[in-house]
């Protein structure tokens, strides 16, 4: 566990050690900034389910993988992603935790598009990011790849290294050992306060455990949480969603065969599941390998309140999202045998453009969130803007 501070003042405070926060902070205190970065320690639902009832604030970071690739919604998410992919092998050997697996990733998609997300082969060539291209009906890809399937009707680009998918949990230890080593501060806690005790005074952070503590500037990367537990005056315009993965579990000598394949990234232009993403095999905490796949359902919701929101990550999700999901999960992998399936609950968070919103929300508060579904793989240059914006702003 982080040490906990044993001072109560620092020149920034930064609210949340999720991918934002953790990169911001790390940015921050590598550029000589005294911060103390307060949340809550991740914990693993599989494992250990009561603490899941003791939790009171949650992260969908806390996951096993993420896919990454420079292929993205539009050039300005485009040149963010890109900036975040050049870095992950310096972070990688400064701090000497590995979490970037450049596996690849295949782009499955009607041509021009599916009617509801951009072409994602439109923005490969505009940007000229290096890709393979399969017309519809050529499975050639499927010499390489040839447990994966897609229906005919579908084209198929293949972007290589760097794209593939990073580990969530273990790109934040990077950053943290690297806030740490530059005289930052962590506190496993959760904040349930930010005063600000007025003009040119600062911040007062108060936490569950009940510490204290005064900064000049705070930046706030609380994720679906940040209009919840009194972190800003004033609510940002946020819309947050329901979302649902299921985990497929394979065999350990499957897990050794596919654990190369590169990531899925599959506009699917169905009712039921949409925009499915998916990863190869991953090693778990429980010790066994799953293969993760994701997509918009017709069953999200839009939880409005903190009770909701806390209710979704502590109850166990309805059977009917497995019965959308796992069929999809097995067609993409027609001779794969699973062993088990289990879900796991998400929430995305979106900005009314579908931007990450990082911005001074008030005079000298900083907010840094909203992911908008793709904002893990650029976490490390969305953090850099927030620190910028404390340091420039």
């Amino acid at each position: 566990m982080p040490p906990t501070p044993a001072r109560d003042t620092a020149e920034v405070v930064v609210v949340g050690r999720g991918m934002f926060g953790a990169a911001a902070a790390r940015h921050l205190s590598q550029s000589g900034v005294d911060l103390i970065a307060i949340g809550a320690d991740a914990y693993d639902p599989d494992h250990s389910p009561a603490t899941v009832d003791e939790h009171e604030v949650f992260s969908s970071h806390n996951d096993e993988a993420r896919l990454t690739r420079l292929q993205d919604r539009n050039e300005a998410w485009g040149q963010v992603t890109a900036r975040a992919l050049g870095d992950y092998r310096a972070l990688e050997d400064a701090s000497g935790i590995d979490f970037h697996h450049d596996v690849g990733c295949l782009i499955a998609s009607l041509p021009g598009g599916d009617g509801r997300n951009p072409d994602p082969v439109a923005h490969l060539r505009e940007r000229g990011i290096t890709h393979e291209y399969f017309d519809p009906g050529d499975r050639t890809w499927a010499d390489r790849w040839p447990r994966l399937d897609f229906p005919a009707t579908h084209a198929i680009a293949f972007e290589p290294s760097p794209a593939g998918f990073i580990r969530p949990k273990h790109l934040i230890a990077a950053q943290e050992t690297l806030t740490r080593r530059s005289g930052g501060t962590l506190l496993a806690d959760t904040v349930t306060g930010v005063r600000r005790l007025g003009a040119g005074a600062g911040f007062e952070i108060v936490t569950a455990a009940g510490h204290r503590i005064r900064s000049s500037k705070v930046v706030l990367a609380a994720g679906a949480f940040t209009n919840f537990n009194r972190l800003i005056e004033t609510p940002v315009d946020l819309e947050l969603k329901t979302e649902v993965v299921v985990l497929g579990e394979v065999i350990p000598a499957d897990a050794d065969e596919l654990a190369g394949y590169p990531t899925v990234k599959y506009l699917n232009d169905g009712d039921e599941l949409d925009a499915i993403y998916m990863t190869p095999p991953v090693r778990y905490p429980d010790g066994r390998s799953y293969v993760k796949m994701g997509a918009n359902t017709c069953l999200d919701t839009n939880p409005a309140d903190l009770d909701t929101v806390q209710r979704w990550f502590r109850t166990a999700t309805d059977d009917s999202y497995l019965e959308l999901l796992q069929p999809a999960l097995q067609a993409l992998w027609p001779d794969v045998v699973f062993t088990s399936f289990r879900t796991r609950p998400c929430i995305v968070t979106y900005t009314p453009n579908r931007f990450p919103l990082i911005a001074e929300a008030q005079p000298g508060l900083i907010v840094a969130t909203a992911g908008n579904g793709g904002g893990a793989k650029g976490s490390d240059a969305w953090g850099a803007m927030a620190a910028d914006l404390i340091l420039h702003g």
